[in-house]
């Protein structure tokens, strides 16, 4: 097998739906808050999506629903053993990892912990979730309300524009090779990003 000429590469990915095989906001919503969900599609099309979740995670836990109800759930969602292995190769043979996501830190953490991933990758961007003092988890917006539009002219979140967020990656370091991965319209604006 010939030896690659690369040695400084990034590999960038989604999460959801590109690491994981699910949406990780959708399982959350749909195991543990269903009755919160059903028949509600055209409701939710008028929040912005970080915002919902931040809602929904309130309506669960006055439900009842615990911290440990949803470590239990995301533990659940598969995780493709070729993916896995693919991401120690990579990392063992000296690239860098990263994430950038719409999901939030709290699923990407308990996940990738679960999985043993957890010290694979240098950063991960992402919606932050914290727990308050009575045990509830919150999540807000990675580009919040206090600060100005981020301004990309292409299908990109309100949260979050991901070129943006890769093109800073790009420009850190200097790269052998940048490789991003996603599977949605918001990873199309980071696809620009790239050069040959």
């Amino acid at each position: 097998m010939p030896i690659s000429t690369f040695t400084k590469r990034l590999f960038v990915f989604d999460f959801d739906w590109t690491l994981i095989e699910a949406d990780s906001d959708h399982w959350i919503m749909f195991n543990l808050g269903k009755e919160f969900c059903e028949g509600k599609e055209e409701d939710f099309k008028k929040v912005q999506w970080t915002d919902l979740q931040e809602e929904l995670l309130g309506k669960m836990f006055n439900k009842g629903v615990t911290t440990q109800d949803i470590v239990e759930s995301l533990q659940k969602i598969p995780f493709t053993p070729e993916i896995i292995t693919a991401l120690r190769l990579m990392k063992a043979n000296g690239a860098e990892l990263c994430i950038i996501s719409d999901a939030n830190t709290f699923y990407i953490d308990t996940i990738l912990k679960y999985h043993g991933l957890d010290q694979l990758f240098t950063s991960i961007i992402t919606n932050p979730a914290h727990f308050d003092e009575n045990g509830r988890l919150h999540v807000s917006r990675f580009h919040g309300l206090d600060k100005p539009p981020h301004g990309c002219d292409r299908p990109c979140a309100p949260n979050l524009c991901k070129g943006r967020e890769l093109q800073k990656m790009i420009n850190a370091k200097t790269w052998d090779q940048v490789i991003y991965m996603g599977d949605s319209t918001n990873d199309f604006c980071p696809s620009t990003r790239l050069q040959r």
